[in-house]
């Protein structure tokens, strides 16, 4: 079985992140549940945004139930939080009852599952009438990366092999409509790609393309190196935060 060090890094790195940071406020800004209310955390990995809600909602006085549901092998790095139930389970099959939960979110989740409608349904299944959805994802294709630009086409082309749709972003207001949620918010987000998420989610499959003979090792090895040069500028992503009810 794989060690799961290497995406607890990846995540770790990922929540130290300033963007981060702003975009999960704003959805917490949508989701903005009641005394009482439940809110679901679908993909919640160390469980850093579902522990913030937990908190927040204590600090404002409108306590309720958070939960928070990734794979076991996940939820066992989660660690202890105050007011967060861990729950393991499978997005496309969420193990929830229906009309069950008054707010949901998701960020950087669906690009790893494989039947993504399925996900996006069993969300709306569980969510209540009148409940919020907030759902954030990178868009890969839309990856800028510095450098050579031919090359930095064929690195493009590995990194985005990596996720199940590497334009996922694009498609979160038409998969919430598909399943009768209405968009009342959609804005695009720039990141910067830090050296720990650069390691994992670019470096990583480049190396292995290199190992298997997809990308040429001289090649690369200029590229990279191009890339470490003074004032280089290695590449971002643009992530989509969307909104519904």
């Amino acid at each position: 079985m794989p060690s799961p060090r290497p995406a607890v890094e990846f995540l770790r790195a990922a929540d130290a992140m300033g963007p981060i940071a702003a975009y999960r406020a704003r959805m917490r800004g949508h989701l903005a549940p009641a005394a009482g209310e439940t809110v679901l955390d679908v993909g919640c990995g160390l469980g850093t945004h579902a522990a913030a809600i937990a908190a927040e909602r204590a600090a404002t006085g409108v306590p309720g139930p958070v939960v928070g549901l990734d794979r076991q092998a996940m939820i066992d790095q989660a660690g202890d939080h105050p007011g967060v139930e861990w729950l393991a389970g499978s997005a496309e099959a969420l193990p929830r009852d229906d009309d069950s939960v008054d707010a949901v979110l998701a960020e950087r989740v669906l690009m790893y599952v494989d039947d993504v409608p399925a996900a996006v349904a069993e969300m709306a299944r569980v969510l209540r009438p009148g409940g919020r959805v907030a759902l954030f994802e990178l868009d890969y294709a839309a990856m800028v990366l510095g450098g050579d630009a031919k090359i930095a086409d064929e690195v493009l082309a590995v990194v985005c092999g990596t996720v199940s749709c590497d334009r996922m972003g694009r498609s979160l207001g038409l998969l919430l409509t598909s399943v009768g949620l209405r968009v009342v918010e959609q804005v695009p987000v720039a990141l910067p790609i830090p050296p720990p998420v650069w390691a994992a989610a670019v470096r990583a499959p480049v190396d292995d393309a290199v190992a298997d003979g997809r990308l040429d090792p001289e090649r690369t090895a200029q590229w990279l190196a191009e890339l470490e040069a003074p004032g280089a500028y290695p590449g971002s992503v643009t992530g989509v935060l969307v909104c519904g009810v």
